[in-house]
């Protein structure tokens, strides 16, 4: 425990201590502890201190409280663009006790005619646009672009009720979002908290760049380890490669947060000045050695791999030098992970800071997980996507790495399909910005990489990517 203390600062324990006794165990909490750090948040349309982001969200707490009677047991729904706006939303809400459900702003109408209803959500709280998906619900909004200026501050009686939760809709299998709900808690997050400071070396930033959007668990997190940490967040309302590529060039953040695929897309939009960037981070899908190869060619920054689920949360790091070691790992578990996995290869995991809804029970992530044998766990898909050709197991991910080895591929996707009751192998590209593929060479370079059995029947060279759930 002396060890976790020191970890995470007794100044910084103690500073969060007292602003718990003020507004309990509450994410208004969080912000009281660091409101008079020199740290901002930033978005595209102005920036503002941690002080000032303080004041609006007690503001907001109080017109929320007074208008729509937000307090202990509301339930209310957020759904916006990564902002200042939406940062705020989160800790006014969280600050009176109300349970937060974080939303897709990008989705459609019957999304939320559906969900609204389904979770029983008093008011829902984002951008100016998502007024037109909700027509026809009887819902009261409250607009993000609202002006909240000159509102009194509200009687601390109001911003301290007992804890609410978090509840993020995720992406389900079957089109239909999933509720993965967690209470706010100090004592069941200390663990993932520990170690993704002392591993990811998060002291040492300044400003962290964050492109992940916010209603994912991943972009939440990081967005609170940052605020908890007290360091200066940038973010943007959507992602876009060449925005991205301009801020990292000129406002020179020391930390990006990004996944995969955004890594990729920026990689390849031009020319990128990357000295100043000390640590990448990325989460929420596969980190292909390829892209982190790239990487390295555009900048001397340490990589870092998460691999975690909306049910369980962090569950493996993988440093820079354990990704040097071993390309393509996902590291190891952390500390408070126990996992095995099923006969299928299927990870399973059981830790304590879970949804709560999982009762201390291992967790089916539906991934398909293999172990060296110096305990390093690598992804190999999907266990719904993995592709039994031949007799022989075929991972999709493992066999998209090979293809963005060849110069002409930009992107590609690997996919089982059945031919006259025969499962083969079809794959999807889109080609590099002036590059040609000839279909016969390609098969003849890729039969040197992969086994027979791996080979695709199939190819379509798409004009274009599919939009993924996260790049949007």
């Amino acid at each position: 425990m002396i060890n976790k203390l020191i970890t995470l600062g007794p100044g910084r324990i103690l500073r969060t201590a007292v602003s718990v006794r003020k507004y309990g165990f509450t994410l208004l909490a969080l912000l009281d502890a660091v409101k008079h750090s020199d740290a901002f948040v930033k978005d595209d349309a102005e920036k503002i201190s941690y002080a000032e982001l303080y004041v609006r969200s007690l503001q907001l707490a109080h017109l929320l409280h007074q208008k729509y009677g937000i307090s202990s047991g509301s339930r209310v729904a957020i759904a916006g663009t990564n902002s200042t706006a939406l940062v705020r939303s989160l800790f006014a809400v969280s600050g009176l006790g109300a349970d937060i459900f974080l939303l897709n702003p990008n989705q459609k109408a019957a999304y939320f005619s559906t969900l609204i209803p389904a979770n029983r959500i008093d008011v829902i709280m984002g951008d100016t646009g998502l007024a037109d998906e909700l027509a026809g619900l009887n819902i009261s909004f409250f607009d993000h672009q609202q002006t909240i200026e000159g509102i009194a501050h509200p009687p601390r009686s109001i911003t301290k009720f007992k804890k609410g939760s978090i509840t993020i809709l995720t992406g389900g299998s079957t089109g239909m979002p999933r509720s993965e709900k967690r209470k706010v808690s100090a004592i069941r997050f200390i663990d993932p908290l520990v170690e993704i400071i002392d591993k990811l070396r998060l002291k040492d930033a300044d400003t962290v760049f964050l492109s992940v959007p916010i209603f994912h668990g991943y972009g939440m997190a990081a967005l609170l380890l940052s605020v908890f940490l007290g360091k200066s967040v940038r973010l943007t309302k959507k992602f876009d490669a060449e925005k991205t590529q301009q801020i990292l060039n000129e406002e020179k953040p020391d930390r990006w947060i990004i996944v995969p695929r955004m890594l990729q897309k920026v990689l390849g939009s031009g020319d990128l000045k990357l000295g100043h960037l000390k640590t990448v981070i990325s989460g929420g899908d596969v980190l292909l050695p390829n892209t982190v190869e790239q990487l390295r060619q555009a900048s001397n920054a340490k990589v870092y791999n998460l691999y975690g689920t909306s049910e369980t949360g962090v569950c493996t790091i993988a440093t820079d030098d354990d990704i040097c070691k071993y390309p393509g790992t996902i590291g190891k578990m952390i500390r408070g992970v126990n996992a095995k996995t099923d006969d299928k290869g299927q990870l399973l995991i059981k830790c304590a800071w879970s949804s709560d809804d999982r009762n201390g029970s291992y967790v089916a992530t539906g991934d398909i997980v293999v172990q060296n044998a110096d305990g390093y766990y690598f992804y190999k898909g999907r266990i719904d996507d993995m592709m039994v050709i031949g007799g022989e197991n075929v991972y999709p991910a493992e066999l998209e790495d090979i293809l963005l080895r060849h110069t002409s591929i930009q992107w590609a996707k690997a996919m089982g399909i059945l031919t006259d009751g025969i499962a083969r192998i079809h794959i999807d590209i889109v080609l590099a910005d002036g590059s040609y593929l000839d279909k016969d060479e390609f098969m003849q370079w890729l039969s040197g990489q992969v086994p027979g059995y791996m080979m695709p029947k199939s190819i379509t060279v798409l004009s274009i990517e599919p939009a993924s759930k996260l790049v949007q």
